[in-house]
């Protein structure tokens, strides 16, 4: 279906996302039936398994972009301040 636009005329596009497994090199799609009869797609490749030590707390996490921020304590307080009252 094309959409018209006053400077242009735009293919409407939807997208639909499957879960699949490889397995020696072949793609399993979990859910065959949706697949249709043709088309393009594109792969994304997930890792197997998260990397253990890449994991941070919550604060651990906090403490790091305050950091790329280059936030010094009392910028980082007020910062906090309006994050905390963002949250209510």
């Amino acid at each position: 279906m094309w959409l018209s636009h006053r400077f242009a005329m735009v293919k409407a596009m939807s997208y639909v996302t499957l879960e699949a497994a490889i397995s020696h090199g072949r793609i399993v799609v979990n859910e065959p039936e949706k697949l249709p009869d043709s088309a393009g797609a594109l792969l994304t490749i997930l890792p197997s398994d998260p990397p253990q030590d890449a994991a941070s707390t919550p604060l651990e996490a906090l403490e790091a972009l305050q950091r790329h921020l280059r936030l010094d304590a009392p910028r980082a307080a007020e910062w906090m301040s309006a994050v905390s009252d963002a949250r209510r």
